[in-house]
């Protein structure tokens, strides 16, 4: 494809392989967002005195308690690394260890008043932001940029199928 004189070139070709890649506005929005995305959690932990699997597992802890085997899965770490990271949560007043309800033998890990005041101190600012973002759009623009992330997942997920 030639440019007609006075356009520049759209720029094509800069993923190897795959000839026909054009980066267009919403490609690089996109990647920068994958990027910021990436390093958020380290910079939110640190902040906050912890490691990110720690700022991890209060995350999943703000959905309800969990079993220290199913949090080891969850974050993708041996259940002795879990056990480390709940131990050191527990220690920061952040989480408890208790007899599971329904099963007095195993426990679960849940989530401490402490725990849920850090990760909505640090998270309700950007929380905020993007629900603000979020109500400038239309009913019709909402539905265009939630096909448009949704499919960018997909097209993700598909490289760890």
């Amino acid at each position: 494809m030639q440019p007609v004189r006075g356009e520049s070139r759209p720029e094509v070709g800069l993923v190897p392989g795959v000839p026909a890649w054009r980066t267009t506005g919403t490609l690089s929005a996109l990647q920068e967002l994958v990027e910021v995305s990436e390093t958020v959690p380290a910079v939110v932990a640190r902040k906050a005195g912890l490691s990110t699997s720690e700022l991890h597992s209060l995350r999943h802890l703000m959905r309800g308690p969990i079993g220290p085997v199913d949090l080891a899965k969850v974050l993708g770490v041996t259940s002795a690394a879990s056990s480390g990271v709940v131990d050191r949560l527990v220690g920061h007043g952040h989480a408890e260890r208790r007899s599971h309800p329904g099963d007095g033998r195993r426990t679960e890990v849940v989530i401490t008043e402490s725990g849920r005041a850090e990760v909505l101190a640090r998270m309700t600012p950007m929380f905020e932001s993007l629900a603000a973002l979020d109500a400038t759009l239309s009913e019709g623009d909402r539905d265009v940029v939630e096909r448009y992330l949704r499919g960018a997942t997909a097209a993700m997920k598909n490289l760890m199928a």
